[in-house]
């Protein structure tokens, strides 16, 4: 299957008549959709096969290397960003790239350095030294990606319009101090630690969303009376939703990560409760509590978040306006990259 977006805004038509596109071998992501309408790329989403793990892996990158190659001779685009992992995305915009003589940029994630894929390390280098330039989320893989000989650009957070309609709501705010858990409830994620806490703040209901099917059984069956588990939400429900809560959480155990929940926080206005990891604190210093991924720590962080509440709620104001304007220059940039 391959989804294609809609640009929701660009920089003018300009831009278009570039033939630029945004190319990830996964169903869907709203970072990559949001990059590219800020600079006015045509966005696909290359994949195949309805369930996804190792054993089918060969099969599936061998369907979407033809999509892929399809979508390219079809659009002949100039510049082509290719998000990574898997390197296999990159590797078939790289062979395009060498045969029509266009340029490929990198948007490199977290995952590419997970252990699975130290096997291809080697072609990840060598393709990361060929791009034009290769986008990371903060200095840790700039430095790695650098001693490759790579050239790498940082691209942390986004600010993205999210719309709020006047639909009615299927799930309702409570009286309560409401917040939205932002989950997919990976292994990364400190759920059952969430779900203690929420046990012992009968004043907060929790909106947890994602597929709450992939949630252990025996924490599904204790869920405490003020956690609500929505399910996996249409975008506008979702959107509402994130207008209409006082705060959101969004917790991960890994290191190094940026989160599609933090910048969708932000760009909602609302105060955030994240995990405290430096690359966090870093970008998010204003209007969020951070918290450790335990159950006194994440307890102790909401109860700030909601003494504290008027503070942060002109806290993230300000770090809005901040990473709006860093936003913008920085799209300001890739517009001069894909025309030098």
């Amino acid at each position: 299957m391959v989804k294609k977006l809609q640009n929701c805004k660009s920089f003018g038509d300009f831009m278009n008549k570039k033939k630029i596109l945004f190319i990830k071998w996964f169903p869907y992501d709203k970072r990559n959709e949001a990059i590219a309408s800020s600079i006015g790329a045509k966005c696909f989403f290359v994949h195949s096969l309805k369930y996804r793990n190792k054993w089918n892996a060969l099969l599936r990158y061998a369907f979407q290397f033809i999509k892929t190659l399809l979508i390219l001779l079809k659009e002949k685009p100039k510049t082509i960003f290719v998000t990574n992992p898997p390197i296999f995305a990159t590797a078939t915009i790289a062979i395009f790239c060498g045969t029509y003589k266009a340029d490929y940029i990198i948007d490199s994630h977290t995952g590419a350095f997970e252990p699975k894929w130290d096997f291809v390390k080697f072609l990840h280098k060598y393709l990361s030294r060929k791009a034009k330039i290769s986008i990371i989320t903060n200095n840790i893989y700039e430095k790695i990606y650098q001693n490759w000989g790579a050239k790498t650009f940082i691209l942390s957070d986004l600010v993205v319009d999210i719309p709020k309609s006047d639909l009615k709501r299927k799930i309702s705010m409570s009286e309560k101090f409401n917040i939205i858990v932002i989950s997919s409830f990976a292994p990364d994620e400190p759920i059952e630690e969430i779900l203690a806490a929420a046990n012992q703040l009968s004043n907060v209901t929790f909106y947890v969303t994602g597929n709450f099917m992939q949630c252990k059984k025996e924490l599904r069956d204790k869920k405490p009376k003020n956690v609500f588990f929505t399910g996996f939400l249409p975008d506008q429900e979702y959107f509402d939703l994130l207008h209409d809560c006082h705060s959101i959480m969004v917790l991960v155990d890994k290191d190094n990560t940026m989160q599609q929940g933090a910048y969708e926080s932000l760009s909602v206005k609302k105060p955030m409760i994240l995990s405290n990891w430096r690359v966090l604190r870093e970008i998010y210093n204003k209007g969020t509590v951070f918290v450790e991924n335990n159950e006194d720590s994440i307890k102790k962080g909401i109860t700030l978040m909601i003494d504290q509440y008027n503070n942060y709620l002109k806290e993230i104001d300000t770090l809005y306006e901040e990473r709006k304007n860093v936003w913008i220059g920085k799209c300001k940039f890739l517009m001069t990259l894909i025309n030098s």
